[in-house]
């Protein structure tokens, strides 16, 4: 069982389980939540993942899918309704619309700054991006 959900009672003191989801296994990634939806990147090996999205309420995958040009699993984070996606093997960073029916890209462009795995995780604060690869921090305006 990889990914699942309990249901705390008021105090705290007992959990009920309410689903599992075997797609849902995140490597270093994370997951984010909009609009009942989970989404992230989960783990198949230690080189490759899908994109998921993942229904909060019932665990239903909605989507299991690979982002395509040979892209990877990654971080995830989001801001403004959309999805900031940064693939893991190749330092793509994918402007996401969220959508439970399919991984539904925008725009994407490369880190070409810095050396090492790709495996920072990315952060918005007051409307910039901010990305980091190695000793490289880069700060995108995105609002």
């Amino acid at each position: 069982m990889n990914g699942f959900l309990l249901q705390l009672n008021e105090d705290a003191t007992d959990a009920t389980f309410v689903w599992s989801n075997n797609d849902l296994d995140t490597h270093i990634g994370g997951y984010v939540l909009v609009d009942g939806i989970v989404y992230g990147s989960n783990w198949i090996n230690n080189n490759q993942g899908n994109w998921v999205a993942i229904d909060w309420q019932t665990g239903e995958t909605k989507y299991e899918t690979t982002w395509s040009g040979g892209k990877s699993k990654g971080s995830i984070v989001t801001a403004d309704n959309m999805l900031y996606c940064y693939d893991e093997r190749r330092g793509m960073v994918g402007l996401v619309k969220p959508n439970p029916e399919k991984f539904d890209v925008v725009s994407e462009f490369r880190i070409t700054k810095g050396e090492g795995p790709h495996w920072a995780h990315p952060v918005i604060d007051n409307g910039v991006l901010y990305i980091r690869h190695g000793d490289a921090l880069m700060a995108y305006k995105i609002k």
